[in-house]
């Protein structure tokens, strides 16, 4: 039997190789760093961690938006990944706590059709605004996009870096962490897999299925 139906993947940080979000912010957005220690300590949520940085950001034109999309790199064996989840028909998704645009245009990119679910980034005459479709109000962690209810398999793969995924990734049947998320799971005494890029994913993978 396997051991998982479908896989769930964060974007920023994991598919990506720098959270792309947190870089933006660093170029746009002055103190952008305040909040995010807020929400790192558990005093606010993300969802108005977000707010208040996407406030923030001012004076950002849109061929600088798109320069820096355009410049996003992905992990180097992302798009072998993809490959391999269709070659075993595995259903692949992405849950992010980041941005919309910045996952459209990346998939754009590489002509991927991954779905994928994330809070909307909205950009319009100079101006930043932020949209939550996917909220939750019963989300343990008050996360923008609520990662654990978008998972529709009782049995299920996640991979992830970061603080956004620690709620899902203790209800994961097989999970691969690596940065903070990696460091949480060791503390925590929850099996994973550590992995530093999708090779060694795709080699782990390869016995699971």
């Amino acid at each position: 039997m396997k051991k998982f139906d479908a896989i769930y993947c964060d974007f920023d940080g994991t598919i990506t190789k720098e959270d792309s979000v947190n870089s933006f912010f660093e170029m746009y957005a002055p103190n952008w760093m305040e909040s995010e220690k807020l929400w790192i300590e558990g005093k606010i949520s993300s969802r108005e961690n977000a707010i208040i940085q996407v406030g923030l950001l001012k004076n950002v034109s849109q061929k600088q938006l798109e320069d820096y999309i355009n410049a996003i790199e992905i992990d180097d064996y992302f798009l072998d990944f993809v490959d391999f989840v269709k070659s075993k028909n595995i259903k692949l998704t992405i849950l992010s706590d980041g941005f919309d645009l910045f996952i459209q245009k990346i998939l754009e990119r590489y002509n991927l059709d991954i779905p994928y679910y994330a809070n909307k980034l909205i950009y319009k005459n100079g101006n930043f605004s932020i949209e939550f479709p996917y909220y939750n109000e019963n989300c343990d962690k008050k996360a923008g996009m609520c990662k654990c209810e978008k998972v529709q398999e009782k049995r299920f793969c996640y991979i992830g870096d970061g603080t956004s995924d620690l709620c899902i990734a203790s209800k994961a049947d097989l999970l691969f962490a690596s940065k903070n998320l990696h460091k949480y799971c060791e503390k925590k005494l929850i099996k994973h897999y550590n992995f530093e890029s999708f090779s060694s994913i795709i080699k782990k993978l390869e016995d699971e299925v």
